[in-house]
């Protein structure tokens, strides 16, 4: 079945892509349920009074819910949604009766669960006009909304609309928040912050360690009056004082005088130390304004110069420990870009040394690719204007490496002056993109290889969608791999039971079964194209990952409808030829028959034994005849059967009183055992002709004076089993696969000792699966063997009293 609820017109695709990509911007897609948005669904159902109200998100494939109310499922195929609908608008989208839109009357949705009638969908739209998705409303009954109700549903659209903004601004905030403060913690500098009369408020574990205080003993102390010496205060205060031309106090306006005139300045300052001593720093102070530009305090940074060359040696040995380049870059507007720290690593990634590198960008950037240059740029660009990570793979061009692959990632952070400043990472991936090339290589080859089987390959992932249909599966079908339930998969492409004629069930597919675990061997079906019947083989298997879940299906089909031509063409010539030896062969047998019983006088001696071998050979050739025109009714489907409901041990009876006189020609006999009062449906002259066989082939089989055992007994399923058990050589392991196939023989040379037309079971196995039961046999070598079939069976009725 297709559906046919498509989208009114198919977004062109850098469209659709802008918007794609909007949405993957907001990283609200598979996140938890929040209450937040639970609140507007439930307003949404309670003011347009309908049992089921959608916050749905679309992507390429699917609509994904982040807030349901009445529904149970998390997301649904995209392309029977009505939401596709709506962001294609720009207004409400509204279907006041779905199963009497054209668009939407045979949709799955509409015509199973949760059989939606009216629908109403308001589109969620980003400030740059991309629709990611709907709040919406659905009821199971047709209707309208009202116009009062209508503009709600539109408001409430623009609110969680508003709620997505403010969601990724927090966790832009929060992400900026925790790298400022892990850059506070981590900074080789003392960080200490003061309220704008100079009092700290606050210092990062570099400040405790530098000036040997914990930060409970700095809070709420004037940073002057604690860490500087009054006599280098007094100093600063009186040049200060000389250059501004007014008075300085030698306090904390010391450090903020200058910021006042509009001048920054870094100042080596020599500060007191928690046990007396003194450390140098060079000091830089920058004041914090509020969004209203109010002077909220300062921040005061004070690098260790004692400690510099240390730090470094630090760094350069913790970065010499990372695989690749880890670096600082700083992209400005203007242009004027470049990295204000790289690591060793970098001759590894780009062939230069640290310390022969350019301030500038340029010596890193023509080591580029030059078909990657303005990709690298173009992406660099993105990442500052939006502040989201970097994260691109490239070619660089070494000068000792050659061409080489590598992964950069870095995290972009907003600088006071408008610049941004990265934290990166640059690894060599040369080595990953070499096996993924060859990887993609090889699956290129396999594809290769599945197209030009002449056999047919179909296969499907776990869900049940189709991921491969190889050239052969699509000639065969007519049709390419579809996105159809696999509940459609007979119908859509035409599959049926080996007579072409009855239409497979999903349960009986064997893709279906394989999904569900099975391995298929060989089963016949067959495909149904434009009237022709095509006969396949199908072997299907599951297939697991690396973890060992299972990951989907496949099966391989077989084109064997030639071969089934023939086996009809054989069928008919075995049956012509059957029929046309009859006739003039069963008055062969007769005239013999009466000429060895002397009918026609005393045989010559010389002749007696001549016509006696003559006679026993026309027999053994009309049982062959009869047993082929018994096997070319059953394989036509024009056998008989008259089925009665019957005791069953009258039959087992009958049919050792049939064949005691066969046993005794081979000098065994005959027992029958134990059997339940059962009754059973049968054919009864099919049913002892199964009998005879299993009992004459046992009597063949047996050595002289030996017993052959016939019973049957009860099984827990509402079958019977009925049994016969010689004590001959038993089955070999080579002849058990064909045992019941036509003219099987455990020794089919000329010289076989024991006659036989070799239809016999195969002949037994049709009869019995024709009466719904089904034929097999237990044996070990050496130790005689036990055939059985198995029926359908009912108990006994009790005689009225």
């Amino acid at each position: 079945m297709k559906f046919n609820a498509m989208p009114p017109s198919v977004p062109s695709p850098p469209r659709e892509l802008s918007r794609l990509a909007a949405l993957l911007r907001y990283e609200i897609l598979d996140t938890p349920d929040e209450s937040a948005f639970d609140d507007f669904t439930q307003l949404a159902s309670h003011i347009c009074q309908t049992p089921i109200a959608l916050i749905s998100l679309l992507d390429d494939h699917r609509q994904w819910f982040k807030s349901r109310l009445g529904l149970d499922v998390n997301e649904t195929p995209r392309d029977i949604s009505f939401c596709t609908h709506t962001i294609e608008g720009q207004g409400i989208f509204e279907v006041a009766d779905a199963s009497r839109d054209p668009r939407f009357s045979d949709n799955p949705l509409v015509t199973a669960a949760p059989n939606v009638r009216f629908y109403a969908g308001a589109p969620l739209t980003t400030p740059d006009g991309y629709n990611l998705g709907t709040l919406c409303v659905i009821d199971r009954k047709p209707r309208r909304l009202s116009a009062k109700q209508r503009d709600a549903l539109a408001r409430l659209s623009r609110q969680i609309m508003r709620l997505f903004e403010e969601r990724l601004q927090s966790h832009r905030y929060a992400e900026q928040a925790a790298m400022q403060q892990a850059l506070l913690n981590s900074a080789a500098s003392a960080m200490l912050v003061t309220s704008a009369d100079g009092r700290i408020s606050g210092a990062n574990p570099t400040a405790e360690r530098l000036f040997g205080y914990p930060e409970s003993m700095l809070v709420g102390q004037s940073l002057t009056d604690k860490l500087f010496p009054p006599d280098a205060l007094a100093r600063r205060a009186k040049i200060l004082s000389n250059e501004l031309g007014e008075t300085v106090e030698p306090g904390f306006g010391v450090l903020t005088a200058p910021l006042i005139e509009g001048r920054r300045e870094m100042r080596e300052w020599r500060l007191l130390h928690r046990n007396g001593g003194n450390v140098p720093v060079l000091l830089n102070v920058s004041a914090i304004h509020d969004e209203r530009e109010l002077l909220r305090g300062y921040v005061v940074s004070a690098y260790d110069l004692a400690h510099q060359e240390h730090l470094q040696l630090r760094l350069q040995q913790i970065a010499a420990q990372v695989p690749g380049m880890l670096f600082q870059f700083c992209w400005r507007p203007d242009g004027n870009s470049s990295f204000p720290y790289v690591s060793e690593g970098v001759e590894e990634i780009y062939g230069v040394s640290a310390a022969d590198m350019d301030p500038s960008i340029g010596p890193i950037y023509n080591k580029i690719h030059p078909d990657d240059r303005q990709r690298v740029l173009q992406s660099i660009r993105q990442a500052a204007t939006t502040l989201t990570p970097w994260h691109l793979e490239h070619r660089i061009e070494h000068p000792r490496k050659g061409l080489i692959w590598v992964e950069a990632r870095a995290t972009p952070l907003r600088q006071a002056d408008g610049s941004v400043l990265w934290h990166g990472l640059v690894t060599d991936v040369s080595e990953r993109k070499a096996a993924q090339f060859e990887l993609d290589k090889q699956q290129e080859m396999n594809r290769r290889l599945l197209e030009a089987l002449s056999e047919a390959v179909v296969a499907c992932d776990a869900e049940g969608n189709l991921t491969l249909f190889n050239r052969a599966a699509r000639v065969w079908h007519g049709l390419d791999a579809h996105t159809i339930p696999p509940a459609q998969w007979p119908e859509y492409y035409r599959l049926f039971h080996a007579d072409g004629e009855t239409p497979m069930t999903v349960d009986e597919v064997p893709l279906m079964r394989a999904l569900r675990g099975e391995r298929i061997r060989n089963a016949e079906m067959a495909i149904v194209t434009n009237g022709t019947v095509r006969h396949v083989l199908a072997n299907a298997d599951p297939m697991y990952a690396s973890n060992g879940q299972q990951s989907g299906a496949v099966v391989v089909l077989h084109d064997i409808t030639e071969r089934k031509q023939i086996e009809i063409m054989q069928r008919d010539f075995v049956s012509t030829v059957s029929h046309e030896l009859r006739t003039p062969l069963t008055s062969i047998t007769a005239s013999l028959g009466l000429i060895c019983g002397g009918v026609m006088g005393e045989i010559p001696a010389e002749l007696e034994e001549l016509l006696d071998i003559a006679h026993q050979n026309s027999k053994r050739l009309s049982a062959l005849i009869d047993d082929l025109l018994d096997i070319d009714k059953l394989y036509a489907g024009k056998m008989r059967f008259e089925l009665e409901e019957q005791p069953l041990r009258p039959l087992l009876e009958q049919a050792v009183r049939s064949n005691q006189g066969y046993a005794d020609s081979y000098q065994v006999s005959l027992l029958l055992g134990d059997c339940p009062e059962v009754m059973i449906k049968v054919d009864t002259m099919r049913l002892q002709q199964v009998l005879s066989n299993l009992l004459s082939n046992a009597a063949k089989f047996s050595p002289t004076g030996e017993t052959i055992e016939l019973w049957a007994e009860a099984r827990g399923d509402g079958h019977v089993r009925v049994s016969v058990r010689d004590k001959g050589p038993g089955i070999s392991e080579a002849f058990r696969e064909r045992i019941f196939s036509k003219f099987a023989q455990a020794d089919s040379s000329d010289t076989r000792q024991q006659g036989g037309t070799g239809l016999g079971l195969a002949i037994s196995k049709e009869l019995i699966e024709h009466m719904d039961g089904r034929i097999g046999f237990d044996s070990s070598p050496g130790a005689g063997a036990c055939f059985w079939f198995e029926l359908p069976c009912a108990p006994v009725e009790a005689a009225p009293a």
